[in-house]
């Protein structure tokens, strides 16, 4: 199957298509503070997590298509020691994005070092990140800012009623998570939605669904743009989320234990 049909099958599954327990589980290293994970897509098509120990930051990047998620390669950020907040893979940057200790790194992966930094917040609170094709989201505690993708020039900003704890941002919406409350922003940052729904991180499975991670409730659930579909599954501690959309498997980093949980399609066959 090409990568074009890959995406049109990818886009026509739902919390339906998944069974309510994980396919597989990959245990990490224990002693390990991980800080997230990044899809990258094809050609590379790996997953990356980057983890804290011994007051490094180590990036490390893995094969994903089998159930084996071979590391491929392991990087010390050498000049970053501090905890790191969040990351993304910028595709059109071709580099990865940092926060850490209120400032936003850009990382060349093919070159192995930092290119450029900003300060996003004096005080130095916890902030996150995300970007659409043409601009950089970060909010630091209640506050919304956007920055230019390719200069990193500061746009605007909108202040936000409750803190975040993830967002998600394409072309079409921004979307926040707080500990009680989900809300949708348009491309206006208009708040056109917002749901009862408490979550710690989020991602978008396709075009019509996002999934949340809710590490307080040590859930899973399925959201459209409307409703809340269905909680698939209990799963302790969630971390953070990945999709790989080429064929359809949904990753979930965990702590306490470390581990990752690996959701495939039932019928996986069908999707590539």
């Amino acid at each position: 199957m090409t990568s074009s049909e890959s995406i049109n099958s990818h886009e026509q599954l739902d919390q339906s298509n998944y069974p309510t327990t994980e396919t597989f589980s990959i245990p990490l290293e224990p002693s390990y503070m991980y800080c997230g994970m990044a899809y990258l897509p094809y050609p590379r098509n790996e997953l990356a997590m980057i983890y804290n120990h011994n007051m490094k930051n180590i990036l490390e990047l893995c094969r994903i298509e089998n159930t084996n998620f071979q590391l491929i390669r392991s990087i010390e950020l050498l000049d970053l020691t501090s905890s790191i907040d969040d990351f993304v893979w910028c595709i059109q940057r071709n580099e990865f994005l940092i926060i850490s200790n209120g400032q936003l790194f850009a990382y060349n992966l093919e070159h192995e070092q930092f290119t450029n930094n900003l300060i996003i917040d004096k005080d130095k609170n916890k902030c996150r990140i995300a970007c659409n094709s043409t601009t950089i989201a970060c909010v630091d505690s209640r506050t919304l800012k956007l920055y230019d993708m390719k200069t990193l020039k500061y746009l605007r900003q909108k202040r936000l009623d409750h803190v975040c704890e993830d967002i998600e941002f394409d072309d079409q919406y921004f979307v926040s998570t707080h500990t009680g409350k989900l809300e949708y922003l348009d491309r206006t940052l208009f708040s056109i939605r917002r749901f009862a729904i408490g979550g710690t991180s989020i991602t978008r499975f396709n075009t019509k669904l996002w999934l949340i991670a809710d590490a307080f409730d040590d859930r899973l659930l399925w959201q459209s743009l409307d409703k809340l579909l269905l909680t698939i599954c209990h799963i302790h501690q969630p971390k953070s989320i990945v999709i790989i959309p080429s064929f359809s498997r949904i990753v979930i980093q965990c702590n306490d234990p470390n581990r990752l949980l690996i959701y495939d399609p039932i019928s996986l066959d069908s999707c590539r």
